[in-house]
């Protein structure tokens, strides 16, 4: 005879632990929409507080510009004043470095012509004679070598006949 195994209870099923983590899930989700909501609600009103700031701003700026204006039309200059401001812009010229870097550089084949320097434009302009076009592209780029941005540029370069002749230009401001 065989021995049979038989367990007359039912299996057993965990439906309370189910239905515990479906609330727990529930809230939780709850929970997060309502954290999602009162955020997207303080957003709204941060933003419609900047559109009133925004607005505001905006007014008192163009109040200002409007005193600016009605301030400079009623000024008069003195007369000195423009003669004061060339001065200062004279003075304010770094000439001598202009000069320094003109004289520290020496290529081949170039020859300076003519200089003019401008304070209130605040530009050197130098007139050359060069040999070839490779000797002015070297002069141009000893000019600017240690310099922050590209201070010394080519206006005009022509060639008629055995006379080449270029300008160049340094902006100073």
């Amino acid at each position: 005879m065989r021995r049979l195994q038989v367990e007359f209870a039912p299996p057993r099923r965990p439906v309370a632990a189910l239905v515990a983590l479906g609330v727990a899930s529930a809230v939780i989700t709850v929970a997060c929409g309502i954290g999602a909501f009162q955020a997207w609600e303080r957003r709204q009103g941060l933003m419609a507080q900047l559109d009133r700031e925004t607005l505001e701003a905006n007014r008192l700026k163009a109040a200002l510009n409007a005193q600016a204006q009605h301030a400079a039309a009623e000024a008069k200059d003195a007369p000195f004043a423009q003669d004061a401001r060339a001065i200062v812009q004279l003075a304010a010229f770094p000439i001598q470095r202009a000069l320094r870097a003109l004289e520290a550089v020496a290529v081949d084949g170039i020859r300076l012509n003519a200089i003019d320097a401008n304070a209130v434009r605040g530009t050197v302009d130098v007139q050359l004679e060069f040999d070839d076009y490779k000797s002015l592209i070297a002069y141009l780029e000893r000019l600017n070598d240690g310099e922050p941005t590209q201070r010394w540029s080519l206006v005009t370069a022509e060639a008629s006949g055995q006379r080449k002749q270029a300008a160049i230009r340094s902006n100073w401001r």
